[in-house]
């Protein structure tokens, strides 16, 4: 028999119906549809931006490495004594690009390059004309096509690019020609030179330009490249007809003292023109020119 007490404790059934949700754990969780589609999201737009980063610098990249060269005049220096088959060759080049380069070297077709001492880069600005140096000589069994190799230093690191001349621009070949004919198919000489009158003020020295090739010709200019001096002469151009001479006076002073005392041999350089080509020549003047102008030297340097 049940007392009373027993009567009044209420029945113990436990937990009825479904666990809490607040009693579940976090990782029993679903993930929200929207944070799935958010990490989504935040990585096309890492990728994407990853993507356009890599195409500038990629584009960057290519317009750093783009060169634009267009090839003008070449001016032809022949070696000197004229026995020598080296050509000095000058070619003119305009940097056409958008960024500055370096020059670095220029290798022309038709011609094998030879060592230069005075080799150097040659810095190019957009829009710039410069004057690019080469010593070559001619290679007879190539004919030049009017290319040039042109190796350049740009922000991207350096290159070799491929300049062409103009339409009907014959000027390589008539330098690959004249080496190929040697020097002294230009038709220029200069003569035994006789000195007219020689004081501290300057010397003044007849120079006898002929023209041994069976065209006329004409002297455009005429300047020594002989170290500490300058000259002046008659006034030019001058025609000299095939086979004829011609009488040119010239006036020579002192301009570097310490140069013109370590000056070994007395040259000018003469630019013709003729029909087929121009081109600069550099001839030797020969002992009694030599024997003058280090007299005058003297006379300047050491008084």
């Amino acid at each position: 028999m049940e007392t009373d007490d027993e009567r009044d404790v209420p029945l113990e059934l436990g937990t009825v119906g479904p666990t809490s949700v607040d009693d579940a754990t976090e990782t029993d969780r679903p993930t929200p549809r929207w944070k799935l589609w958010g990490g989504l999201g935040a990585a096309l737009i890492v990728g994407a931006v990853v993507g356009i980063v890599a195409n500038n610098a990629r584009n960057d990249a290519a317009e750093y490495a783009e060169v634009d060269l267009v090839r003008g005049s070449v001016d032809t220096e022949y070696g000197s004594p004229l026995s020598s088959n080296s050509q000095r060759l000058y070619v003119n080049l305009i940097n056409t690009g958008p960024r500055e380069l370096e020059i670095l070297s220029v290798d022309v077709e038709g011609f094998r390059s030879l060592d230069d001492p005075d080799a150097g880069s040659v810095t190019a600005a957009p829009g710039e004309w410069v004057r690019v140096g080469a010593i070559v000589e001619a290679d007879c069994g190539t004919r030049p096509p009017g290319t040039l190799q042109v190796r350049v230093r740009t922000a991207s690191g350096e290159q070799t690019v491929v300049v062409t001349g103009q339409p009907g621009d014959d000027q390589l070949i008539w330098a690959w020609q004249g080496g190929c004919e040697t020097a002294g198919g230009t038709g220029v000489l200069v003569g035994e030179t006789r000195t007219v009158s020689a004081d501290a003020s300057g010397a003044h020295i007849v120079l006898p330009v002929s023209n041994s090739s069976e065209e006329p010709l004409t002297v455009t200019a005429m300047e020594t490249t002989t170290p500490g001096f300058t000259m002046t002469t008659d006034p030019l151009p001058i025609d000299i007809g095939a086979g004829e001479t011609v009488q040119v006076e010239t006036a020579w002073t002192v301009t570097d003292c310490d140069r013109a005392a370590q000056f070994a041999e007395a040259t000018v350089a003469v630019n013709i023109h003729n029909d087929t080509m121009d081109t600069r020549v550099s001839q030797p003047l020969g002992n009694p020119t030599l024997i003058e102008l280090v007299r005058l030297a003297v006379r300047v340097c050491e008084t």
